[in-house]
């Protein structure tokens, strides 16, 4: 597996909580009456703690550095006011530091720039990295000239205006907030959306959309997809509150697949549904239309016809899409799909299934005395 180190401004947030139901005499504010303080690890040190807790094998570069501290009044829930103690870094002994040792067994070295100094003097550390083959990501605070033969840089709207961006020759990323992320690595331009949601807080945010970036780059996955997962991690961070830690899970979205005729549904159908569910993120059922059940079942067969059928399978909690397709088998689908494990009844073993070749397969046990054909048989 790849290595990563994380170099940059290291801060520590603090969360000062309340509640409040009165106002105080002396000025128009809250009286806040304390319940509980937490820290946490922000700046360069919440992507180097995301990084850990996505089990990548990650080290944060120890500058000898103070950290700055943010502290933040949150009374009833509701953001009331932040108090910064700033502490500069000596930037010229991080740069004696940083250029007096090797960095050959990374792969990636991720710059985590607060502007608090530990990064002042970027373009040296840059130029020095780069001579050890690593690839430098760099979370810009300044312009664009201090990251010249960076790898990548990653500012977001409000930096790509500010710091002049606009004319960077190398592979960057632009975050626009809730719109989408704008994208050109390796001369490939790419565009991803950003779905609305309701923001609960924004902190770390970018720390954990880089860091989810990298996982992706680490996981040999191609730029789109690192770029989707990224997203996916910035989402899940602003929908807690304070700093977030991601998971592998926030990250990867398993799909189930299973197919049939789904005829007349009962419990076997119920128990195989409920345990492909759990094997993933998101499960698809393909049935077969009508024409093709005709084919394999006989002309008495649908009872029920497609549109029924899709219907009713739409509304289990336990499914999340579901489709129609013509042909006899379901392999075209599961071309077209991709899924990552496939689920089919006791009635087939593992080399029978349909697009074994594919995906993993995994076969629920038969419920004895439940089939379709029993009970149109017992109904007669």
């Amino acid at each position: 597996m790849s290595r990563v180190l994380v170099i940059g401004d290291v801060i520590i947030d603090r969360y000062i909580t309340g509640t409040s139901n009165r106002l105080s005499p002396e000025a128009p504010v809250p009286v806040v009456e304390y319940q509980s303080t937490v820290e946490s690890i922000g700046g360069a040190g919440l992507v180097f703690e995301n990084l850990k807790n996505l089990k990548l094998d990650v080290e944060l570069y120890d500058t000898k550095q103070p950290s700055s501290l943010k502290t933040r009044v949150i009374c009833d829930g509701h953001y009331v006011t932040r108090i910064d103690e700033d502490i500069l870094a000596d930037s010229d002994a991080v740069l004696d530091f940083v250029l007096s040792d090797s960095f050959e067994s990374y792969d990636y070295v991720i710059l985590s720039d607060y502007n608090k100094g530990v990064l002042k003097h970027s373009k040296q550390i840059i130029q020095h990295i780069n001579g050890f083959g690593c690839k430098v990501i760099v979370d810009p605070k300044k312009s664009a000239t201090e990251y010249q033969s960076a790898w990548l840089v990653k500012p977001n709207c409000k930096e790509f205006e500010q710091f002049g961006f606009a004319d960077w020759q190398g592979n960057i990323i632009t975050t626009r907030a809730d719109q989408h992320v704008q994208a050109r690595i390796e001369g490939e331009e790419y565009k991803v959306a950003v779905e609305t949601l309701e923001v609960a807080d924004v902190t770390g945010a970018g720390d954990c959309f880089l860091a989810a970036l990298v996982y992706g780059f680490v996981k040999g996955y191609d730029y789109k997809k690192s770029l989707e997962i990224a997203v996916r991690g910035a989402r899940k961070s602003v929908s807690h509150n304070g700093t977030y830690l991601l998971t592998i899970e926030d990250l990867e979205q398993k799909t189930v697949f299973t197919n049939g005729v789904f005829d007349i549904l009962h419990k076997g159908h119920f128990e195989l549904l409920k345990q492909a569910r759990e094997l993933g993120s998101e499960l698809i059922v393909a049935i077969n239309s009508d024409s093709s059940v005709k084919r394999l079942k006989g002309n008495s067969r649908p009872v029920n016809n497609e549109t029924a059928r899709l219907e009713q399978l739409e509304l289990l909690p336990w499914v999340d899409r579901v489709l129609i397709f013509q042909e006899d088998t379901p392999y075209q689908t599961i071309c077209d799909l991709q899924p990552d494990v496939i689920v089919k009844g006791g009635d087939y073993t593992v080399n029978e299934v349909i697009g074994g070749d594919l995906a993993e397969v995994y076969i629920v046990p038969r419920i004895e005395g439940y089939s379709t054909t029993e009970i149109i048989e017992a109904d007669q």
